[in-house]
C-alpha cells in the first residue's frame, strides 16, 4: 500500500516508559530510522517514514512487540491523526507502577 506524499515524515508512538520506549527503538533500528524523546510523562518513539517505506511491515513490527511486552495498546499518530494500536492481554504485574497500581 503506498501512501505517497499524504503522509508525514514520521510516526509516533505513545510509550508508557521511557525503558519500553528504548526497546521498542531497539526492535525497529535495524530497519528504520527512529528517535527516542520524552514529552511531559510520555516517552515517544518517532520513526522516519521515507519513500518506499513499508508501513504494514512496521506496524505489524509494534503491534508483535506490543504484544510481548504486554501492553494491550498503545496510541501512536500518523498524519495527523491519533490511532490506538492493540494487541494481546495485559499483565498489569509488568505495567510500570503508576499504571499497575490498584484503584483505592
Amino acid at each position: 500500500m503506498d501512501f505517497g506524499d499524504s503522509l508525514n515524515e514520521t510516526i509516533q508512538f505513545e510509550i508508557p516508559d521511557l525503558a519500553g520506549a528504548a526497546r521498542l527503538a531497539r526492535r525497529l533500528r535495524p530497519s528504520w530510522a527512529v528517535f527516542v524523546h520524552e514529552l511531559d510523562d510520555v516517552a515517544l518513539v518517532s520513526v522516519a517514514l521515507r519513500s518506499g517505506t513499508n508501513l504494514a511491515l512496521l506496524l505489524r513490527g509494534v503491534e508483535a512487540w506490543v504484544e510481548q511486552e504486554s501492553l494491550r495498546a498503545i496510541r501512536f499518530q500518523l498524519d495527523d491523526r491519533d490511532y490506538v494500536l492493540q494487541a494481546g492481554e495485559v499483565d498489569w504485574a509488568a505495567t510500570p507502577d503508576s499504571l499497575g497500581r490498584a484503584l483505592p
